[in-house]
């Protein structure tokens, strides 16, 4: 059974994601309360379930600007779809803000991990 995960999640740090499933397809949005995306600002996501699985990705960029990042997340279903518990790695281009030092091979990535309840 696929538990229905439609819906807001929020996680620790107060990024909050709409999640819309059809059909195991993930589609919605992220907004994060942290980093480098600008505060208040859905960024676009895409993903699958596969059931008590799931995985999406955040590509940080809309019509106003480019962080040359994308965010990959994969994470597990707990709890009938009270909580997913997730995996997250980020890879970006450049490691300053201004956009104008791109990063080396030891500092594109990186990776930590999420806990996302239920919003709604």
């Amino acid at each position: 059974m696929m538990p229905d995960i439609s819906g807001e999640w929020i996680n620790q740090n107060g990024s909050t994601v709409k999640l819309v499933v059809q059909d195991g397809a993930v589609s919605g949005w992220y907004c994060s309360a942290k980093g480098r995306a600008a505060i208040a600002k859905r960024y676009r996501l895409i993903g699958q379930q596969n059931g008590e699985l799931v995985t999406f990705q955040v590509d940080w960029q809309d019509a106003d600007a480019n962080l040359h990042a994308i965010t990959a997340f994969s994470g597990r279903i707990i709890g009938g779809g009270r909580e997913i518990h997730t995996v997250w790695t980020l890879v970006r281009q450049f490691e300053d803000v201004q956009q104008s030092n791109p990063t080396g091979a030891w500092n594109a990535f990186l990776t930590n991990a999420d806990v996302f309840k239920r919003a709604d």
